[in-house]
């Protein structure tokens, strides 16, 4: 212990006797320790921690899965067979999401809920901070749980809350409890939780009829059985059900009915009420934290991947700032050695100088990674899930401090065993000035030069990649002109309409003061807005139309929309018609259809004043007549190579509509300008009516390519802090080597050589390092970008203008790094260096 106190002591006043060097070690090292620890923060949150329920481990989240890879929650029928599952489960649970709009606590808004079954608290295990969960007595009770952040900024922590109530489109509902804080299910928007008996109540065929998937079930897996157990039963278990339909519908013949919902790949907490053919569906079970993370797995390893790139990369920069220190103390370790200290010792105290010159980067690094995360989460809150439990905890502070050990081993062994060689003579020999640099410690630096640009070609090309494939998906035609159009979604409040002319007459209210503006160019409503994430999908029959047509089934997506809307969007009318006020209720049913619903039922013949029947929960199939035929557009994804058959109906045709879109779009741009004018035209129409979400649909791809942004921004930025720190290194070498070269260099001038020829000489020197660096690069690029390949868009893995546009650039600027201290090299008058070697 003694021995240790002596090393630290001495080791930090070295440290403090060269304040240049240690604050650009601690710099240097700081960028890339604090880089990891902000990456391994979000790395630990979404992917390592679990979820904050017991043993979550357990839980599944369970969907019904169809053709095309479409998932959709469960039927009420699914879940008691789900229920009856006893040796796989000890217990399943069911909820669905669903926004209300809440009175009576500040002004009017929109808050996200969830519809819950009695025992889902269960489930999850855990239970109300106040208050109790629900009972199964109170399914169908008006009672509703809060959150934890709604019971605060909304209800000041009233300690008396429970036994109050709460108005929730515009129904009394008694609070009977609060959720911890930090409890988030299924998803982190969730304020409010009610019994799911409400909405079962609103829908007759949901507890009897197996196609409305309007649930959906999280369960969990019974001690010591396994998940691939659970698939299996599961499997079972939708051939059974399968049997049961065909049976049921005479002879196997399919049912024709629509389904509404989200799109493909649901995750917690999507919405999937609707209906949907029963004989070609399966059951999933996924890990709810695999449902609840996504595809964010890859792009996080790979983040974390590039800043340990980046981390190796400050490593060579300290070792070659170790290295140069270190031939200014290889004449005390010398005499050290000569007075009898162990080599031992020695390595010792200098590796106690790096681990100690490494935490104190470490504690720099934390307030870097501290202000990063802030600015990450703040630019992008969408880009993570589970984003909230993001933050330096006790976890990410241990993984911090190994690492700053190791690093400071990693950098510091090889300077170290240099520093305290066995060669004594040698080394006075060589700090006397009568001889260069060793070649062993030059050729030392050179590999770490090597190592370093081959480490920042590998992030360059990467970077590029994803610089690439950013730009590709940003060129990509949506179908729709995004520019200077604002949207507002407003859902109603049941109570105050209940009926379809009463949500008319408000929605053509609000479109009649828009449409009066100067400043607005057009108005118009529309059930589902491209990109905005809802979706209504339907799956029909199309035998009927084309007998030859390849699926069972045909999925395309529906919406309902005014007469405006192709104008407002400016999606382009391809053959016939738009819809026009002739097309009202009691007029014969018409659709405009998509570009790829035209060519899948009518590949070969003109679709305009065909017509195909499409089933109706309420009213049976409906004849309806194709008028038109416009573009396709991507209502779901940008990067989604498929575009799917989309079908538009008339708002006039198909009556009031509980929930719909407002857009318009601006004659002056600026489009978030008009929000005002949104807010004048609903309170025009009803002072108590809330608005869910007033957005530009520029913002909304901005919100679809959030997480491919957030991904490109920080590895381009963790590309170009490596190619800065490689450089830094290079310069510092070269420069190096260039003074303690005075003496070589001299008498080659002396000698006749001219500045260009010694140039040369230190260009020629540096450009094999950087061939070799980028050569080895290369053949690792060249292996490491595979793991892109599902994070591209409109590019290759292998790109060939990325790999050599990088290479080039990054030689080209390595260079520069060499010749700026080479061509200072000439200036020197030959007989001063002579004089002074």
């Amino acid at each position: 212990m003694n021995d240790l106190i002596q090393d630290l002591r001495l080791a930090l006043r070295q440290l403090v006797k060269s304040p240049a060097f240690t604050a650009v070690a601690v710099l240097t090292l700081a960028l890339g320790i604090g880089a990891n620890t902000a990456i391994f923060s979000a790395v630990n949150a979404v992917l390592l921690r679990p979820l904050p329920y017991p043993q979550s481990d357990r839980l599944v989240e369970v969907t019904s899965h169809a053709a095309e890879g479409i998932r959709f929650g469960v039927s009420y029928p699914d879940l008691v067979d789900l229920r009856g599952m006893s040796r796989d489960f000890t217990g399943v649970a069911a909820y669905s999401t669903q926004r209300y709009n809440l009175t009576g606590a500040g002004d009017p808004r929109e808050v996200q809920a969830a519809f819950v079954t009695a025992d889902l608290f269960d489930v999850l295990g855990v239970h109300p901070q106040i208050g109790s969960a629900f009972t199964a007595a109170q399914e169908h009770d008006p009672v509703a749980i809060l959150g934890y952040g709604l019971w605060a900024t909304s209800f000041g922590k009233d300690p008396g809350i429970l036994g109050k109530s709460l108005a929730l489109d515009g129904k009394s509902y008694t609070v009977v409890g609060v959720m911890p804080p930090g409890f988030h299910f299924p998803d982190d928007d969730i304020q409010i939780w009610t019994p799911v008996g409400g909405i079962l109540a609103d829908e007759p065929r949901a507890l009897s009829d197996r196609g409305f998937h309007m649930l959906n079930a999280v369960a969990r897996i019974a001690p010591r059985v396994a998940q691939a157990q659970v698939q299996g039963d599961l499997d079972v278990l939708a051939k059974r059900i399968a049997r049961e339909t065909r049976s049921d519908t005479a002879g196997g013949q399919r049912r024709i009915v629509a389904v509404t919902g989200a799109g493909p790949g649901p995750g917690p907490g999507g919405p999937r009420m609707g209906t949907s053919p029963l004989d070609n569906l399966g059951f999933s079970a996924t890990l709810l934290r695999d449902a609840a993370i996504g595809d964010v797995r890859t792009r996080l390893w790979v983040l974390l991947g590039a800043v340990g790139l980046v981390l190796l990369i400050a490593c060579a920069n300290t070792a070659n700032l170790l290295l140069a220190r270190a031939t200014t103390r290889r004449r005390e370790m010398a005499i050290r050695r000569a007075l009898g200290a162990s080599r031992g010792r020695l390595v010792r105290q200098v590796l106690t100088e790096s681990v100690l010159l490494a935490l104190a980067a470490a504690l720099v690094g934390l307030i870097f990674a501290s202000w990063g995360l802030d600015a990450l989460l703040a630019l992008w809150p969408r880009a993570l899930p589970r984003s909230l439990e993001v933050g330096l905890d006790g976890t990410v502070l241990a993984f911090t401090a190994v690492l700053a050990v190791l690093t400071g081993i990693l950098f510091g062994l090889a300077p170290a065993l240099r520093a305290t060689t066995p060669q004594i003579e040698e080394s006075l020999r060589e700090d006397s000035g009568t001889s260069g640099p060793g070649r062993r410690r030059r050729r030392l630096q050179g590999t770490l030069i090597v190592a370093e640009v081959a480490l920042a070609l590998v992030l360059l090309v990467g970077a590029g990649l994803l610089v690439r494939s950013f730009i590709a998906l940003n060129r990509v035609n949506p179908g729709f002109d995004t520019r200077d159009v604002l949207a507002a979604r407003i859902r109603l409040t049941p109570s105050r309409y209940q009926q379809g002319p009463l949500q008319e007459q408000f929605f053509n209210s609000v479109l009649a003061s828009l449409a009066a503006r100067r400043d607005v160019a057009s108005a118009s409503l529309t059930v589902t807005l491209p990109l905005s994430g809802n979706m209504r999908i339907i799956a029909f029959d199309p035998h009927s139309v084309r007998a030859d047509f390849p699926d069972p089934i045909m999925i395309a997506l529906s919406s309902v929309v005014s007469p405006e809307y192709f104008a407002t969007l400016r999606i382009p009318i391809r053959r016939g018609r738009a819809f026009t006020a002739d097309d009202r209720a009691g007029a014969p049913k018409v659709a405009v259809v998509s570009t790829a619903f035209a060519r899948a039922l009518w590949p070969d013949t003109d679709p305009i004043g065909k017509q195909f029947r499409l089933g109706n929960p309420r009213t049976g199939p409906v004849l309806i007549t194709v008028v038109g035929v416009v573009d396709d557009v991507r209502s779901g994804s940008l990067d989604d190579a498929n575009t799917r058959p989309a079908l538009y109906t008339s708002a006039l045709q198909e009556g009031g509509q509980p929930e719909m879109w407002v857009a318009m779009r601006s004659k002056q741009g600026a489009p978030l300008k008009l929000a005002g004018a949104i807010r004048d035209a609903v309170h025009l129409a009803d002072p108590q009516q809330p608005i869910g979400d007033i957005v530009s649909l520029e913002q909304l791809i901005g919100r679809q390519t959030a997480a491919r942004r957030f991904n490109t921004t920080l590895l381009g930025v963790f590309a170009l802090l490596a190619v800065g720190l490689a450089l830094v290194g290079i310069y510092g070498v070269t420069g190096y080597a260039v003074a303690q070269r005075n003496r070589e260099l001299g008498i080659r001038m002396a000698l006749g050589a001219r500045p260009a020829d010694l140039v040369r000489l230190l260009l020629g020197e540096s450009l094999v390092r950087v061939a070799t660096g980028v050569g080895l690069g290369l053949i690792i690029a060249f292996v490491a970008t595979r793991v892109l390949t599902t994070m591209l868009f409109g590019i290759s893995a292998f790109d060939v203008p990325t790999f050599v546009g990088t290479s080039l650039l990054l030689a080209a600027v390595a260079l520069l790094a060499t010749w700026l201290p080479a061509r200072r090299a000439t200036r020197v008058d030959p007989m001063v260096s002579l004089r002074t070697e």
